[in-house]
Order: C-alpha cells, then structure tokens, then sequence
C-alpha cells in the first residue's frame, strides 16, 4: 500500500496520472471479489499446485514434510491474525499448497504395493475381479495369488487379455500360463504414463494368458470387498449383455455401455466416429450420466410425495427427494464399478444434492471448489489425468457463465411480477407457442453449453491426445438433448421393468435414439477436418493457458479480462513449439525418424501400433499406424536399418554387436538396445542411457546437434517408476549375433 501511496502523490497527471486511477481501480475489483467471498475460491487451484510440485519432485519425498509445512503454515495464521489480509492470504495459500502435497504424499503410501520388476512367464493362479467381454476375447482384471508355484511378492492385482469366451465369471479362482510385464512407461516424453496410473490403481503387472483357462474349486472365502466387487461386476456384466443382445449391433454396444460402462461390445469404427463427433464422453460413465439418474430418482420421489395430499403441505419432499437422488447416485456409483470418473462425478452430485438438503443454492462455484478440494484429499493423482481436468473445466466455465445470467422466468422470485405483467398485457400466449418459445430456449441454452464445454475442454484434449474436434458442438448439439431426454429416462424405466421381464420394449426404443446418435456421429466424422490432430504441445503452454481460464472463472469482476494474457501466451507456446526429429522406444528396438521430406519414418521391431499410434499423433501427424508411407525411406534388414536424415546427417539402427565397428564409423546419430563401445558416433543413445532415461525425444538445438530429452530425468525415483540398477557389462548374446541379414527386413507389426 504504501507503493500505491507515493505513486498517487507522484501523480500530477499523464501516464502517473493514469496509473494511480488504474491502480484505483484495481483496489476496488479486489475488494469487490473479497466481499463476494471469491477468494475461497482458490482454494482448489492452490491445492492442485500441491499436487502437481508432489509429483514433480525427482525423489520420494519424506512422509512428514507435507504435514510439516501445514503446521508451520497454521502457527503463521494464528500469529499474523492480526495482520494484514494480504499477509493472511499468501500464508493461506501455503496452506493450501502443502494440503495438496501432503495429500499426495499419503496417496502413494497407501497405495504401495508390489510391481513386478521384469518379464515372466509361467502357471499362476488368481481370482477374477472384473470382465470386460468384447467379440473377440475379454480384458480380466484379476486378484494374484499365485505363480510360479510362489504366493510371496506377487503384484497385488494384474491385468491380462484372454482369447476367446470360456464359461468364467467375476469370482472365479481360474489357472493357466500366463505372460505378464511391468506396467508400461510413457512412449515418448510427455506421453501417457500408464504406469503411474497402475501404482494407484495397484495393478503390478500387466499382460495376456496364454492358452485357456482352469476353474479351480473354491476352498477359501474373500475378503468382504473383494466378494461385493465380483457380485457387482457380474451384474454389470448380465446387464450388458441382455441390452447388447435384445438390442443388437453397434447400437446395443453403445446402448450397454451407455448405462454399464462395459465398452468392449463397441468397434474401433464406432469409437472413431464418436471421437470424431466429440461425444465420445456419452459412453464413459461420468457426470452426465450421474446427474441424469440423481436427477431421475430425484423427480420420481418427489412427484410421488407430492401427489399425497396434503403430504408436501406439511413436509419438505424436495430435501426428501433430494436424498433419495443422493442414495441412488451413491448406488449407481457403486454399481458402475465405482472408477476414479465414477468416484468424481458422485463427489460433485452429492455436494449437488447435499446443498438442497441443506436449504443452500445448489449449482454454484462454491460447491465446485469443495468437490474438486474432497477428490484432491481422497484421490490426488487423478488431477493429472484428462478426466478430471476436462470434466472440472467444463463445469466450471458452465458456473462462470451461467451464474451471471438473470433467471428465467419461472423463477420464484421472478414469478409474481411475470404474472402481473402477463395480466396486464392480454391473454397468454398460445400451447403452441409456449413450445416454440421453449425449444428456441433450449436449443439456444445447449449450443451456448457445448460452446463452453468445448472451449474449456479443448486446451486438455490437445495436450493430452494431440487432437481437438472443432465440430464437436454440432454432434453434442444434435446428440446430447437425444439422450438426456429419451435414452437414458427409457432405459431407467427399462432397468425397472427388468425383473418382471418387461424390458425389450424400452431397450428397443432407447437402441433407436443410439443408432440416431451413431448416424449423427459417422456424419459428423465425415466431414473434413472434423478432427483435426496438433503436435504436442508443452507442459508451459497448458499452464499459461489453464492459469488464464482459471483466472477468468474464478473472478466475478473485470478482473476476469486480466485471463486473456495468459491465454494468449499459452497459444503462441503451443504454435511455436519444437517437434522431435527422432522418437526412439524405450527398449532401443525401434524408432520414428524425420526424413528429407519432412515427415516421420518408423524402423525397427517390436513397435506396437499404439505406441507408432503415439508417435504420429505427437508429430501432428494424420496417418494410421498401418500406413505403408512410413516404411518408406529406411534401409533395413534383419540386423538393423540406416536411414537419411532431414538435416542429411546418417541415422543407423544397430541390433548386432559386430556392426558397432562400421555403424560407429558412418552415423552421426546411431541407436541400439545394447552396450554400444566408447567411443562411438557423435550421437548414441544405447542401452544405458535407455535404461536411465526411458524414451528418447532428439530434437535439433539448432547448432548441428540434438538436444536429448527423456520420458524421465536420470536421477527420476518414484515408486511407480524406480531409478534402475546400473546396466551390465556388454555381453554378445549368441540370439543377437545369429541374426541372418538376409531375412526379411524388420518393420513394425
């Protein structure tokens, strides 16, 4: 303040002049957004930067670190309670920053569990938590007990694929042979982490079964929780498949997944077309679907309280009804297999409902903030995933928008004085008009929803699937008001109507407004450019551009304009980022290179598709993993490949131990998953630096050379991605040197 004061009796006019009135003004927005209480507001953003410098940290950071810096935090409020309210605030916000890292801290020590730390293969036995059926076979996710002849040290959970449709269900204690890895690290720098997201999950390994699978005669009982989630699962499964078959088709596999979130029924055609639409989200259990059933549980109980006389005269059915819709959302969460988006989406309808129980305003900022606040201390890790940030994002620009606009009509508030207009004017206004006005309303109220949605939303999707949907709003558009309210509030009738055998009729009819949804979505798809795919962009990008719409939901005053700054920021890092000209596996095996034309080549073996898959769409790159442009270029055989790079320089990819001596003495750059020799080319990434870095990005720093950067830093130990035991000594393994050069030359599969 005292700033401000010698700047306003600097001030006699001109830019000092018109600083001090700036200023001025600034003082009393900030003021202004205190007394609105928009502060607490923060709150939840403050707490995520927690989170965020968590996972950052190289290390594992110590378990009291976090409830250190909350304490310390509380002691400076108690002794600045009489200081300024700037003062008070920053050391709030420290509080809040330590609440997130704190929570983060507890997260990963509770959800320690054992990961297996290489490739096996062998008889084991586990129990079978979960099924997801698809056509071709089914994804089991399965409670370990033993392999190897070994019950010690075993991952906690597994995921497997199975081939085929053998007589199993959630329960069964099944045994066979089985290949299992360690969860998977990111593909590329940047990429998705699913082994992260497996620690918290407790999934140690991951893998298929070979062969079939042995039931073996139960002789011992489970835990409570273990024996619920297979009952649940198995009745999510009986769901699914009595839509799926009454219905048929594409449309009963959306329809089943619609209700159940069992997805494996749906092609990879369908799911393109509906990602291209931008309503992919429709299939994922998640808010809509929670508020729509909240909603309908809500509405029945109160309308059938309502119709007792006298009963809503002297009782509150709306708080009634109000937690009836709580306890049904809880057990549809618990039904759909209580997933983090499932989890999140219940937190929000609870708050939601709990708010009218308790006489306050339902939708609001506030309740947000406490939603997102309750996921950070039970679940802190699911803040980095797309889910969690598309779905508050989205939430929160809806409530920023909409909590400005004046009421409706039909409000109580506004009613009376409606009414006395109307009689004053004449007669009212015809049924036919009446419609007319609300459908213009609603379609005006859902095009301005899908707008937001998709630019709150759009900034997450680019970052994480390198790909946005600019005609998103015409599929929601078209899509969203079908399903709200025709498909879902049939197929809720069609659930009641199941026990007494009644249900086709309204599975039928719900089918027919999907397969409307479907025909939307592959029209929508068709349509150029309706997903348009953008190189990855960087981490500083999406925090300017997440600061700026932070910035702008959060403030209720002017304030708000300041978020364009930041925004715009974060475009011009987004557009003016580098792209890698080298992506190289994490097992050295494989690799994308830039070639004189500009685009990616792909060379190697043991390159999946998916992680192809990742590599193009990072590069902004259209193509499909099975596109033949890609093997175009390189030179290879069975033994390695020697490519022409874009700045002309040689690439080789060396797979045997003899070719150092003449691959060394030709490449520039040169990649291998062994021990390369020292010296070597100018550029080598070889086991070692494999093993210590993971995936390797090179991207040209403009003086003739790469600039290395790595899914991971060298001294990177987290317990879901440990730092590794340094490699051995070369050793000539004999399968490597037997490579015959003159088989088939070695591509992706």
């Amino acid at each position: 303040m005292a700033l401000v004061g010698s700047l306003r009796a600097a001030s006699s006019g001109g830019v000092a002049g018109t600083l001090s009135r700036f200023i001025t003004s600034v003082e009393g927005l900030i003021e202004a957004e205190w007394e609105a209480r928009r502060f607490f507001l923060w709150l939840a953003p403050l707490s995520m930067v927690g989170v965020l410098v968590y996972f950052a940290a190289e290390d594992e950071p110590a378990l009291w670190a976090g409830p250190a810096l909350c304490c310390a935090s509380c002691g400076l409020l108690w002794v600045m309670r009489d200081a300024s309210r700037a003062g008070r605030g920053m050391v709030l916000a420290l509080l809040a920053v330590g609440f997130g890292f704190t929570a983060g801290t507890f997260r990963t020590r509770l959800a320690d569990a054992p990961i297996l730390p290489d490739t096996r293969i062998g008889h084991f036995e586990a129990v079978i938590e979960t099924i997801d059926w698809s056509d071709t076979g089914a994804r089991l996710q399965l409670r370990a007990l033993m392999m190897r002849g070994r019950s010690e040290d075993l991952p906690f959970r597994v995921r497997a694929s199975l081939a085929g449709h053998p007589m199993i269900q959630p329960g069964d204690r099944i045994m066979g042979t089985i290949r299992l890895q360690p969860p998977p690290f990111p593909a590329r720098p940047g990429g998705y982490d699913f082994a992260r997201d497996a620690y918290f999950a407790r999934i140690g390994a991951v893998g298929s079964i070979m062969g079939g699978v042995t039931l073996v005669p139960e002789t011992a009982s489970w835990p409570w929780t273990l024996s619920l989630m297979t009952r649940i699962d198995r009745l999510r499964i009986a769901l699914t498949e009595r839509i799926y078959r009454s219905i048929g088709g594409q449309s009963g596999a959306v329809t089943a997944a619609l209700f159940t979130g069992k997805r494996g029924y749906i092609s990879d055609a369908t799911n393109d077309a509906l990602r291209a639409a931008g309503i992919y989200h429709v299939v994922s259990i998640s808010g809509l679907h929670m508020v729509l059933v909240a909603g309908m549980v809500f509405a029945m109980v109160r309308m059938a309280l309502v119709l007792i006389p006298g009963f809503a005269l002297s009782f509150p059915v709306k708080r009634w009804a109000a937690l009836a819709a709580m306890i049904g959302a809880f057990a549809y969460d618990i039904f759909a297999g209580s997933e983090v988006a499932t989890e999140r989406s219940l937190i929000m309808v609870l708050i939601l409902f709990g708010a009218m129980v308790m006489g306050r305003r339902a939708l609001s900022m506030r309740n947000l903030v406490i939603a997102a606040l309750i996921i950070i201390a039970m679940e802190p890790e699911s803040i980095l995933g797309p889910s969690f940030q598309m779905s508050f994002a989205a939430v929160a620009a809806l409530v920023a928008a909409f909590e400005r606009v004046p009421p409706p009509p039909d409000r109580p508030l506004a009613f009376a004085v409606e009414k006395e207009r109307a009689s004053q004017v004449g007669p009212k206004a015809s049924l036919l008009g009446t419609v007319q006005t609300w459908l213009v309303s609603h379609v005006r109220t859902v095009l301005l929803t899908t707008l937001l949605c998709e630019a709150a939303t759009g900034p997450f999707s680019a970052f994480h699937f390198q790909r946005i949907q600019p005609l998103g709003a015409i599929g929601n558009g078209l899509t969203i008001p079908l399903v709200e309210a025709l498909a879902m509030p049939i197929g809720f009738f069609g659930v009641l109507a199941m026990p007494f055998g009644l249900d086709k009729p309204f599975w039928w009819v719900a089918g027919f407004c999907v397969d409307v949804m479907i025909w939307v979505s592959n029209h929508v798809a068709q349509i150029p450019f309706a997903t348009h795919t953008l190189p990855a962009i960087s981490l500083p990008a999406v925090l300017c551009l997440v600061f700026g719409m932070v910035w702008s939901v959060l403030w209720s005053t002017r304030l708000r304009l300041a978020g364009i700054f930041p925004v715009l920021i974060g475009v011009a890092l987004a557009f003016f980022g580098d792209r890698a000209d080298i992506v190289i596996a994490r097992d050295g095996q494989g690799l994308a290179a830039r070639g004189p034309d500009g685009a990616l080549s792909v060379m190697g073996k043991g390159t999946s598709s998916f992680v192809v898959a990742q590599w193009l769409a990072a590069d902004g790159d259209m193509r499909q993993p099975n596109d033949p442009t890609l093997k175009k270029g390189p030179l290879c055989n069975a033994t390695g490949c020697v490519f022409t790079l874009q700045s002309g320089k040689t690439l080789t990819l060396t797979l045997r131990q003899r070719d150092f001596q003449a691959d060394c003495a030709m490449a520039k750059v040169l990649v291998t998953p062994l021990l390369a020799p020292d010296p070597c080319a100018p550029m080598t990434i070889d086991k070692a630096l494999l093993q210590s870095r993971g995936s390797v990005e090179l991207v040209a720093d403009g003086k003739g050379s790469y600039a290395i950067r790595g899914a991971r830093s060298a001294d990177y130990n987290r317990p879901w991605s440990p730092k590794p035991v340094a490699a051995p000594p070369p050793v000539i393994a004999p399968d490597a040197e037997g490579l015959d050069p003159t088989q088939d030359p070695i591509t992706p599969r």
